[in-house]
């Protein structure tokens, strides 16, 4: 009797500490659900049926961030997007490490010399956010993601560039996690597995854009001082531009830019 009385409060505080953890991972599983889609707004019935969720474990994560200001309702429905403390939580991180503004004049830099548009993507988790996109000369555009758009990490090249990067156990568990996502953009965990040994034996990434034709794009990762990769440029052009000539001295273009900008974020994080 001894033995399970006092098993009992122990067993209920690891039932409790793995409950917990779950709801924090609920949690930020849900926002960034909202954050994906931007100033548009989606219904709780749309991010439970997203992340398979049961639609009341949801609403009552979302009335406890809309009473934390994490997030807000907007339009006649009910359509939540990211609160004030979304914005106030931003603009804390980015006075440690503004990414966007240490970043911005080499993609102004890439996009006056190449005359296409050019992207720079961060790793968020198992995704990657356009933070920044800058337009060339050229004027055929090639607008294939637009400026806070969210998806999972090996979708587009600078998103795969990123994934390719990473240490071998991370990037085949976030190819395991994002699987049930990875169809809706047209390709498969297998493709994206593919497509990752081919940019780790070559550097970089060249790969068509799903969802836009005649469209190609070519990125490389930006790596932390500790090696791992936290952002990437690409540069998306129409395929007639983007002979393998002309690719290869993108590629080179990037790959001094990240460079130089990996030595700047090593300057930043002293």
């Amino acid at each position: 009797m001894l033995s399970r009385t006092t098993d009992r409060p122990e067993r209920r505080a690891r039932k409790n500490g793995r409950s917990g953890a779950q709801s924090v991972e609920r949690a930020f599983a849900v926002l960034r659900e909202i954050g994906t889609a931007r100033t548009t707004g989606v219904t709780a019935a749309a991010i439970a049926a997203e992340l398979r969720l049961n639609r009341t474990t949801v609403h009552r994560l979302l009335k406890c961030m809309l009473a934390e200001g994490a997030v807000r309702n907007v339009g006649a429905r009910a359509r939540y997007v990211l609160g004030p403390l979304a914005y106030e939580l931003g603009l804390a991180a980015r006075e440690q490490l503004d990414l966007h503004g240490l970043f911005a004049p080499a993609l102004s830099t890439m996009a006056e010399k190449t005359g296409d548009t050019c992207f720079l993507m961060m790793r968020s988790g198992n995704e990657a956010v356009c933070i920044d996109r800058k337009l060339g000369a050229y004027p055929i555009k090639t607008l294939v993601v637009d400026v806070g758009t969210r998806r999972p990490l090996g979708v587009g090249a600078g998103s795969l560039a990123i994934l390719s990067a990473l240490p071998e156990d991370d990037m085949r568990r976030i190819v395991r996690d994002t699987t049930d996502r990875l169809p809706a953009y047209g390709i498969t965990a297998g493709a994206v597995t593919k497509s990752v040994r081919i940019a780790q034996k070559t550097g970089y990434v060249s790969s068509i854009v799903h969802g836009v034709d005649g469209v190609i794009a070519v990125g490389v990762p930006i790596l932390e001082p500790s090696g791992n990769p936290v952002a990437a440029l690409s540069i998306a052009a129409i395929a007639k531009r983007m002979g393998k000539t002309r690719q290869a001295e993108l590629v080179a273009l990037l790959r001094g830019e990240t460079a130089r900008l990996q030595k700047l974020l090593t300057r930043a994080r002293d």
